[in-house]
């Protein structure tokens, strides 16, 4: 077998225009160790990118982005970890500063954004805009129920596995937030953004605990308090969401609350704690999210009889 030749630059992702001029043949750049990402775009052999994601996707095209452009909006959320839908055919969020053109390629979702707004961090090597400037991006593509959630993430930190509810420091703190919200009063999605700053709570551990908060508000009844905290015996819990006052806690449970048997037992373990200290203890799925009118009735009769 033919020992391939070596590709003498960074194991990332390159223009196959840069490595042509470099003098790496076509033959070499169509070998089967080369992986393209989109157009004119490949990865080199030793890159430990999987292009089959859409998250390292991201990272192999903002590696091969011309200076003047950068990953934005639902790309750049998900590079920090932001939960958020993916874009319309997993394609690309990459912005452009005005005047310039926004970017048009087919794996691409193009857009252009004032100069002198934006501040900038490094995630995973790439400089991108900070999580509260990609929060304030997002206003402009997600729904406000979405974007509720994203925002809980960002202030609430991520809980430590084993910490005793202590929890890694929020990526933004809300002042942060303020203050990103402030800068972008001309950008697109400012209405919504003023609308649903105020809607963001902390600590929250999950987006569909945010959007259950939404829609209880929604549906009439008072806003239960996050992380809500129940005294047990020796110690105390804390439930996604509660009425402390009225003794309720409300419990949502996806579908890995379900597959491992020792997060089953666990949960069943801290539902007899709750209930042994006079909680009663409401249980939300993934199908209530979808049709509440159960759980709802369930949440109204409880509140009736703690009243």
């Amino acid at each position: 077998m033919t020992e391939r030749a070596p590709i003498d630059f960074e194991p990332g992702a390159h223009r196959v225009g840069e490595l042509r001029r470099a003098g790496i043949s076509r033959n070499r750049l169509e070998a089967s160790d080369i992986r393209r990402i989109g157009r004119g775009i490949v990865l080199h052999p030793e890159s430990e990118l999987d292009p089959a994601t859409y998250v390292d996707r991201c990272l192999a095209l903002g590696q091969a982005l011309r200076d003047e452009d950068f990953l934005s909006r639902r790309s750049a959320a998900l590079i920090w970890g932001i939960p958020c839908p993916l874009p319309p055919g997993q394609r690309i969020d990459v912005a452009s500063f005005s005047p310039r053109r926004a970017p048009r390629r087919v794996d691409v979702l193009g857009h252009r954004v004032k100069a002198g707004v934006l501040e900038w961090a490094l995630v995973s090597g790439l400089r991108v805009p900070s999580p509260a400037d990609v929060w304030c991006q997002l206003a402009a593509v997600l729904s406000p129920w979405d974007l509720v959630a994203a925002g809980d993430f960002l202030i609430s930190g991520k809980r430590i596995r084993g910490g005793g509810g202590a929890r890694d420091d929020p990526l933004v703190l809300p002042d942060q937030l303020s203050a990103a919200v402030a800068r972008h009063t001309r950008s697109a999605g400012s209405v919504v953004r003023r609308r649903v700053l105020p809607l963001l709570r902390s600590p929250v551990d999950s987006p569909q605990e945010s959007k259950l908060r939404l829609m209880i508000v929604r549906a009439g009844f008072p806003e239960p308090t996050v992380n809500c905290a129940v005294p047990v015996i020796g110690r105390v819990l804390h439930a996604d969401l509660g009425y402390p006052r009225l003794k309720i806690a409300i419990e949502y449970e996806g579908a890995q609350h379900f597959v491992d048997p020792e997060r089953v037992r666990h949960d069943a373990e801290r539902r007899e704690r709750m209930y042994e200290a006079g909680w009663r203890v409401l249980r939300v799925m993934a199908k209530d999210m979808h049709q509440p009118a159960e759980f709802l009735r369930r949440l109204a009769s409880a509140i009736r009889d703690a009243s």
